[in-house]
């Protein structure tokens, strides 16, 4: 998925994409108008924690070392990710 995708948890929580990679998806609580450029290439565990994408959780399921909430794989796409450049 890319930065900017709006999904929604079974419970109703709502969250937007601010990282994609190997470990899983990144998600940052509520709706938020991102672009790729925003989020940037690097990987959020070398940012600092009050870097302003930094997410609030990830869409896997849950691991015993994990540094933040891991909410599962179970979601909707709302919206996906809007090219907000052109």
């Amino acid at each position: 998925m890319k930065a900017g995708t709006i999904i929604r948890l079974p419970d109703g929580r709502e969250g937007t994409v601010v990282y994609n990679g190997l470990d899983g998806v990144g998600i940052k609580w509520g709706r938020h108008v991102i672009s790729i450029e925003d989020v940037g290439g690097g990987s959020w565990y070398e940012a600092p924690r009050d870097y302003e994408w930094f997410p609030d959780a990830m869409l896997r399921e849950p691991y015993p070392s994990a540094e933040i909430p891991c909410v599962g794989e179970e979601f909707e796409i709302v919206r996906e990710c809007l090219d907000i450049k052109e």
